[in-house]
């Protein structure tokens, strides 16, 4: 099977850009050489029939080649060759979802026609832009995007002289470019909270925690409340976000954002609709952790039904559904007791997925239905066609399992599971210290559970009651469901 760089790339293009890349191909202005645009039909021939059958360098050599005998070294430089267009029609052709495609090119345009001197054109494509942007949804590129504008234009009197209009644009450029940057730190904020709540990493200085920690932000947004409503928003936006990270008992400011955000969703671009709900999805979801409340997954489950109805997945500057996000969905509204509308969002939104995680996100969220359902034997079954490769889903389908073997009263299997889970959760680096130490403790209820089940004449009520208060602590998605067996236990005990 051919294992190159070039194949690797093509595979990934749509059926627009396999066409828009034959075209680069067989321009003479990008490629002379016509073993590489027949090299370039054959590869684009065996994925657009999607063949199983191997695809092989010396069958590509023959085809391109009939009369020469196989040689690795010129079959190398044509693979060489053509992975060096692959990587000059990504530099050139951005990707069809970027939604900041036509402005690049705008801006492209505009810094030729000044350096041409072309100054009605100039203007003429400027107010094009600028009139186009004034109607934008905002984004985290919007003040990017504003600010470069405008330095387009100061540019152009700058080259002209004309001094007064250039200082015309100073302030608006130190408004736009402020916005942008308060924006970029609080991804900055985010990203370090993410890598240490998420990720177990602790940089050895946090420079953005240190600078978040002595700059005096309420007080900068009563020196700027003078500014236009728009920009002020904006940048209060930015500061209530980096709040939400830092300060998780901050339930006022997380109500206030909410409101906001929620209230004004329209105003945002698809893949900001997206991060601003995350953001507050993210605060609710850690105190959910802490306190198992209902009333905290009620409001998880709210923020989640408005992503899904305002969120477009796969397009407009937004990646597909992630697996895991499509996980938590389900499992919320299982949770809950709300099949029908976990069923529809299986219907509705298990191709937005990855087509590689569809099949293991449908068994998976099919398993925990089934399990809402008491079927044991389809949750197994189910269960068996899950194969995620990332620890927390590992973790959910191993928890999954567990359930239903000791449900079905399989003790010896659910034992071996929770052994294997055992070792896994010891083993992997994947987990913080505090979230292994609350998996660990986890893991360990469940067996208890399991050996109370199996030998119940070796322990008393008091165990089983000690017990319960354990998994109060520990078990919150199956806290009811222990309870349950925990009670049937305390009659066996008894008796």
């Amino acid at each position: 099977m051919l294992k190159n760089k070039a194949y690797d790339v093509i595979k990934t293009f749509s059926s627009a850009e396999l066409k828009s890349f034959e075209l680069f191909v067989e321009s003479p202005y990008y490629n002379t050489n016509k073993a590489i645009i027949k090299l370039y039909e054959l590869i684009r021939k065996h994925i657009q029939n999607a063949s199983n059958k191997p695809l092989l360098e010396e069958d590509l050599f023959k085809r391109i080649y009939p009369a020469k005998k196989y040689n690795y070294g010129i079959m190398k430089n044509l693979l060489s060759e053509l992975f060096g267009l692959c990587e000059k029609f990504l530099a050139v052709h951005p990707h069809e979802e970027d939604p900041n495609i036509e402005f690049e090119e705008s801006l492209r345009k505009l810094k030729n026609l000044n350096y041409r001197s072309l100054d009605k054109l100039f203007l003429a494509e400027y107010k094009r832009v600028e009139d186009k942007m004034e109607y934008s949804v905002l984004s985290t590129d919007y003040y990017r995007n504003k600010f470069r504008l405008v330095e387009a234009m100061y540019k152009y009197y700058t080259r002209r002289s004309k001094y007064t209009g250039a200082a015309e644009t100073i302030y608006p450029m130190s408004i736009y470019n402020m916005c942008d940057i308060i924006s970029m730190f609080k991804q900055d904020v985010a990203g370090m909270e993410y890598l240490e709540s998420q990720l177990n990493t602790v940089p050895p200085v946090n420079v953005t925690e240190a600078f978040y920690r002595n700059f005096d932000f309420e007080n900068f947004l009563k020196d700027i409340k003078g500014l236009d409503r728009e920009h002020y928003e904006y940048i209060n936006l930015q500061v209530r976000l980096m709040k939400l990270y830092n300060e998780r008992e901050n339930v006022k400011n997380y109500n206030e954002l909410k409101e906001f955000i929620l209230g004004s969703i329209e105003k945002f671009s698809n893949a900001e609709k997206w991060f601003l709900s995350s953001a507050l999805f993210g605060f609710v979801l850690n105190r959910y952790i802490l306190s198992s409340s209902k009333e905290l997954l009620l409001e998880m489950a709210n923020i989640r039904k408005t992503q899904l109805a305002n969120v477009k997945f796969n397009t407009e500057g937004l990646a597909p559904l992630q697996a895991g996000v499509f996980r938590n969905i389900i499992e919320i509204f299982v949770i809950l007791g709300d099949i029908d509308f976990a069923l529809d969002v299986v219907n509705k939104h298990l191709g937005d997925i990855e087509e590689n995680k569809r099949k293991s996100s449908f068994s998976y969220a099919m398993a925990l239905i089934e399990d809402s359902r008491g079927n044991n034997e389809e949750v197994l079954k189910f269960i068996r066609d899950v194969e995620f490769t990332d620890y927390q889903a590992k973790y959910s389908a191993k928890i999954v399992a567990i359930v239903a073997f000791y449900n079905l009263g399989y003790i010896e299997e659910g034992l071996s599971a929770i052994d294997s889970m055992k070792h896994f959760v010891k083993e992997t680096n994947e987990f913080t210290g505090a979230v292994k130490m609350n998996l660990a403790a986890r893991v360990a209820t469940i067996e208890r559970l399991y050996k109370i089940k199996a030998n119940p004449e070796k322990y008393s009520l008091a165990d089983i009651t000690q017990l319960e208060e354990t998994a109060v602590t520990y078990l919150a998605a199956r806290k009811e469901w222990f309870l349950a067996k925990t009670a049937e236990l305390k009659k066996l005990v008894s008796a």
